[in-house]
């Protein structure tokens, strides 16, 4: 070993990443140095070998193709969304149930909504009323006009998709 003092790590790799530097011409006389920056190279060949490979290119096809041939069963779905509306619906009670403010809130709302509820019905039931009774005839051929419509549009919109033994 030579009686020049070996830098630090940091300025060895600084110098070993530049290819310049008294560091590494240090380096090339100190073998303490030497065998450093010898580890340190294979410590990050190690760690290259280790990387991840890519995926292969077609691998979102294939898993696509996978989930299209193996659809979740229907069952599956109809408890998984029942039990998210029943942990929806035990969690709005219990904060409706254990907040006064809420409980009062909500009492007071639904009192204001039957009692104006009930006049707004009985004024569109006075007006259907009224409206059927002097001209049934065009109201109903137009209310079937705009029914059919939409729904032969909303034919057209969706278009012919595959049937369920094709899916």
């Amino acid at each position: 070993m030579t009686s020049v003092e070996c830098p630090d790590l940091e300025d060895l790799f600084n110098a070993l990443e530049a290819g310049e530097g008294s560091a590494l011409e240090h380096a090339g006389q100190c073998p303490l140095c030497t065998a450093i920056i010898e580890e340190h190279r294979l410590l990050e060949q190690d760690l290259y070998r280790l990387a991840d490979p890519l995926p292969p290119p077609d691998l979102v096809h294939k898993v696509m193709a996978r989930v299209a041939a193996e659809p979740t069963p229907a069952r599956r779905e109809l408890v998984t969304g029942l039990s998210i509306l029943a942990a929806s619906v035990v969690a709005g009670l219990g904060l409706l149930l254990f907040s006064d403010a809420a409980l009062s809130g909500a009492s007071t709302s639904l009192a204001r909504l039957v009692v104006d509820g009930t006049a707004l019905f009985e004024a569109l039931l006075s007006g259907a009323h009224a409206l059927w009774s002097t001209a049934a005839g065009p109201v109903a051929a137009l209310l079937s006009l705009i029914l059919f419509s939409s729904l032969f549009a909303l034919k057209r919109l969706a278009g012919t998709g595959p049937t369920p033994s094709e899916a």
